[in-house]
């Protein structure tokens, strides 16, 4: 059983692209509802938030939990895969959605160096909350790997409580073509939604992005990523009913209600 850790619905984008690319998989889902959303808590909140989130599942028998929250992966990943794993869950292991899409950024994989021979210069867009633009998570790992990618970063204030609070097409429309009016677009190839709930309005992104303008599909590219990640480790490959049970630290009833709203299918949030 695979676990799915987000700070509360966006992470729900995820688990659907996870299903139909791995549909003989059981996931396990856990929504961190009631301390939604992370992107306004300090970082050491966020890190004994997410802590948590990832104990529940692992206790619940997960031996590998995908952090389907850009907050999470940026801010508290690597801590709790550096000082916090090895001591409590041995051979277990922590993914989040950010080194995919480091990867599709640059068109390299996680462990390439920089290289004077990666003469690619691209200029992208990413769009995310306050919190992981302000983490430089993705400006440092791209910079790493391939300097002359240019990324430019746009907060996006208040977009995911409006999506979680099912605001309707207009105001939806209105703060994105907002926040897409504040950027300089010009030689811009790809747009990042570098958030989980940013895909539920990606054709609202498009249509405010000038005409040519690529977004890279997060949810697309970390099923994929989780499905080689799976070929190149078949300990964690535990193909099994194809069974999707949710969890949420929150009122069960909201939750489903959301997820119902998201997924435009009847699902069914348990209790954590």
């Amino acid at each position: 059983m695979i676990g799915v850790f987000d700070s509360g619905s966006g992470g729900l984008t995820i688990l659907k692209a996870l299903k139909q690319a791995l549909p003989d998989q059981d996931f396990l889902y856990y929504g961190d509802h009631r301390n939604a959303p992370y992107g306004h808590r300090e970082n050491e909140q966020i890190v004994d938030l997410t802590r948590a989130g990832v104990d529940t599942l692992m206790q619940s028998g997960c031996k590998l939990v995908i952090l389907a929250c850009n907050t999470a992966a940026a801010v508290a990943l690597r801590t709790l895969q550096q000082n916090w794993l090895e001591n409590h869950y041995p051979g277990n292991r922590i993914l989040g959605v950010l080194v995919p899409m480091v990867e599709a950024i640059t068109g390299l994989p996680w462990t390439a160096d920089a290289s004077p021979d990666v003469k690619r210069q691209d200029r992208i867009l990413l769009f995310a909350t306050k919190k992981t633009v302000g983490s430089g998570a993705y400006l440092e790992e791209v910079a790493k790997r391939a300097p002359n990618v240019e990324l430019v970063q746009k907060a996006c204030p208040g977009l995911v409580d409006a999506i979680e609070g099912g605001a309707g097409e207009q105001p939806l429309r209105g703060l994105i073509n907002g926040y897409v009016s504040e950027i300089d677009s010009r030689g811009v190839s790809a747009a990042v939604l570098g958030c989980t709930h940013f895909p539920l309005v990606e054709a609202y992104f498009q249509d405010a992005l000038p005409t040519g303008i690529k977004i890279l599909s997060q949810p697309d590219i970390v099923a994929a990523a989780l499905a080689e990640y799976l070929a190149r480790h078949p300990t964690f490959n535990t193909v099994s009913k194809g069974s999707v049970e949710l969890l949420t630290s929150g009122d069960p009833q909201a939750a489903s209600e959301v997820g119902r709203r998201f997924l435009s299918q009847d699902i069914c949030f348990s209790a954590a």
